[in-house]
């Protein structure tokens, strides 16, 4: 019974560790993201590129559908962190200035 605890223990522990601790190190990644509302705001402002015309680049570029997005603000500006899956079944991430569309990097 006493193993039973402690392993109990342990794993309520190592949830809450983890639920805290990758939010934080995923917001210091990217930064702060926007909620939808604010999005569809920069969007119609001309702040940042519709998302349509970011996924129509991305599908030229290597075929498949789009599985996630978001918009993010860094220091150096919006962004759209978005993750892809090409035409030959790779998943990708693709970050992309907001502004313009252009590709910053790929992982």
């Amino acid at each position: 019974m006493q193993v039973v605890m402690k392993k109990t223990a342990a794993i309520i522990a190592f949830s809450a560790l983890t639920a805290f601790a990758f939010p934080a190190h995923a917001q210091g990644q990217w930064g702060n993201s926007f909620t939808a509302d604010e999005a569809r705001d920069a969007r119609d402002k001309g702040d940042v590129m519709p998302l349509r015309e970011i996924f129509r680049r991305l599908e030229r570029r290597y075929g498949g559908y789009q599985v996630d997005a978001n918009l993010y603000n860094r220091d150096s500006g919006q962004v759209y962190v978005v993750d892809w899956m090409t035409g030959k079944g790779e998943r990708i991430r693709v970050t992309l200035n907001a502004k313009t569309g252009r590709i910053l990097s790929t992982s």
